[in-house]
């Protein structure tokens, strides 16, 4: 009996001295390898100025639009300036001035809110990556011939889920969806960039498109005119 137990001993220790499965070794490699990307993908946008046009549409109406032009501040945050300034509005007498005065403060609120819940997600953030990671929810799947497709669910909160694509190097973000919401989670939003190339291969996101299906609200954010700063 004593030679068995001996037996079962060294036949666990074997066990667990044995390589994690070649799939998981591989998950975790390409996983690290996104973070790399999209961090230095990050800092190199650090140096360019671009232009951001923000356009908020309810209903399929559009009833806000700001151009601001960007660049990163020396603290990592994005600075932006008004290019283009909306033309002031009519101004409206009594009740029914009353009524348009409110109507635009709450278009204002909402594209603060949704601005804030877009900046949740773009760009990711490595550091959430490796928390989706550590617990063992995220997966890779293929999005196309060349392309492969990263899933982070619990990215930002309970319930949502980040998809980013990267070509099969990973070397070139693609694209990155998300499934989340703005308020609650029975008002689901949905949230879709589509990544653009520089010559020297830098990716930025050229469209940003997030709707809110049960409030019939859209905000779309178009980047452009990268343009590199001076040294």
């Amino acid at each position: 009996m004593k030679r068995l137990t001996t037996g079962i001993v060294l036949a666990a220790l074997a066990l667990t001295a044995l390589p994690r499965p070649a799939g998981a070794q591989d998950l975790q490699q390409k996983l690290a390898a996104v973070k790399q990307s999209i961090a230095a993908n990050q800092q190199a946008l650090r140096g360019y100025t671009w232009l951001e046009k923000t356009e908020l549409s309810l209903k399929g109406e559009v009833k806000a639009t700001k151009v601001d032009s960007c660049r990163y501040g020396p603290d990592g945050k994005v600075q932006r300036t008004p290019v283009v300034q909306p033309p002031p509005a009519e101004k409206k007498r009594g009740l029914r001035g009353k009524i348009v005065a409110n109507k635009t403060e709450e278009m204002k609120e909402e594209l603060q809110a949704t601005a804030a819940l877009i900046h949740q997600y773009v760009p990711p953030d490595p550091g959430q990556i490796q928390v989706v990671t550590n617990a063992g929810t995220a997966s890779l799947g293929q999005a196309g011939p060349d392309l492969v497709a990263f899933n982070f669910p619990g990215y930002a909160k309970q319930g949502d889920a980040l998809t980013i694509t990267f070509d099969k190097s990973i070397t070139g973000l693609r694209q990155l969806d998300v499934k989340t919401w703005l308020e609650k989670p029975e008002e689901p939003a949905m949230l879709k960039v589509v990544m653009q190339s520089m010559p020297n291969g830098i990716s930025f996101p050229g469209s940003i498109v997030l709707s809110i299906p049960a409030s019939q609200l859209e905000v779309r954010i178009t980047k452009s005119n990268y343009q590199k700063l001076a040294m």
